[in-house]
């Protein structure tokens, strides 16, 4: 059962946001550049705390211990917890979570709903995605090969959002004549070794590689031996729509710091806001930000009320794919109106070009999204 909540407006969503993680949030935020500038993964104990106060279970059904709200819902709410914490990695590990949750769920088996659904929705696991192998998955090393019921894999996952604060790896793996298998891994299996991994951005997120030596998994643990590629979309189609409204709030807080800086700003004895150029380079900055969270609701409310196609959705791969590149658009027009400020004098605008710079090849690259979305534009399946 899914409960409506009826006003979408920004200040609705806001002062929910508010009254329920306000307090959370600032205390996440309050160190969020330290540990950037350290590389240090915010603490888990965030994310417990959160899951507590009623966050992780937003939007799935009340049968399992969620508040039932649809993708409409959680997906403002997402953007607004990005939007008000300074700690932009936590919103992003919380929606890695849940999106799993909601795979798993998808698959209505009892098995896998009460051993990670429950959990996930409570706080007392965390999960992530491991899928990157910094190859396509046609040469994929990881490889999961049969052992009577069970399963023996091997491998190396590259780069895992928040795999430093995670119990539990959804893997993709290849299983022989071209076929991809989807299984669970906890972080305590025996031959499961998880080490930090730096990247461009995302400091503060934990990021993590997977390493996996003949790691047994019985078969409740294999999602699938041969449909890996389709699970993944289901997966994935989930993490685009999210991955949009949280680059969405990124957006709306650099616009509003950037604002807010050029208020107290003067050159040549007049307000700097007086010059029309920087007027209209936040202006841009305001209509690309604003053209994302529009796409970006059009595509939640579709998924809410079920219209979105659960292997493949153009619309919502549009949405990804826009506000990725439009974020890194409002960067450089913020370099370009602030001057120096943006490159020196306030280390949020390098955390957030840093950290959004990832959001081109996160969730399919740019090109990859391109590519299909014009296959089936030509064949005039959308």
């Amino acid at each position: 059962m899914t409960v409506r909540f009826e006003n979408h407006s920004t200040s609705a969503i806001g002062e929910l946001v508010q009254l329920r993680w306000g307090g959370l949030l600032a205390e996440i935020g309050a160190g969020a550049a330290q540990r950037y500038a350290a590389g240090e993964a915010f603490p888990r104990e965030f994310l417990t705390r959160a899951a507590q106060a009623g966050l992780h279970k937003l939007s799935m059904p009340k049968n399992i211990g969620g508040e039932g709200m649809g993708s409409d819902i959680w997906g403002r709410v997402l953007e607004e917890v990005t939007y008000q914490c300074d700690e932009s990695a936590f919103p992003l590990v919380v929606s890695m979570s849940t999106s799993i949750a909601f795979t798993l769920h998808q698959s209505a088996d009892t098995y896998l709903v009460d051993t990670y659904v429950r959990p996930l929705v409570s706080g007392e696991l965390t999960a992530t995605l491991a899928f990157t192998e910094d190859a396509d998955f046609w040469s994929w090393q990881t490889t999961l090969t049969r052992d009577g019921d069970s399963g023996m894999l091997s491998g190396r996952k590259s780069f895992l959002t928040g795999g430093l604060l995670s119990d539990v790896f959804l893997v993709y793996a290849g299983a022989g004549q071209g076929r991809l298998a989807a299984c669970l891994v906890h972080r305590d299996d025996p031959g499961v070794k998880v080490t930090p991994a730096a990247g461009t951005g995302l400091r503060s997120c934990g990021m993590a590689a997977l390493e996996l030596d003949e790691v047994r998994l019985g078969p409740e643990r294999i999602l699938t031996w041969s449909d890996g590629l389709d699970h993944s979309q289901l997966y994935l189609n989930e993490r685009r729509s999210m991955q949009a409204a949280w680059t969405v709030g990124r957006m709306r807080a650099l616009v509003d710091r950037c604002a807010a800086r050029l208020r107290t700003v003067t050159r040549q004895g007049q307000p700097v806001l007086e010059y029309a150029n920087v007027a209209a380079g936040l202006g841009r900055m305001h209509i690309v930000t604003d053209v994302a969270r529009t796409m970006t609701h059009d595509v939640l409310d579709r998924q809410a009320r079920g219209e979105t196609d659960l292997t493949y959705d153009a619309k919502i791969s549009a949405a990804k794919h826009f506000s990725a590149e439009q974020a890194m658009v409002i960067a450089h027009e913020a370099l370009r109106v602030l001057g120096g400020h943006a490159f020196y004098g306030d280390e949020y605008y390098g955390r957030y070009l840093r950290d959004c710079a990832g959001l081109i090849p996160a969730g399919g690259t740019q090109h990859s999204l391109e590519i299909t979305i014009g296959t089936m534009a030509a064949k005039h399946l959308i």
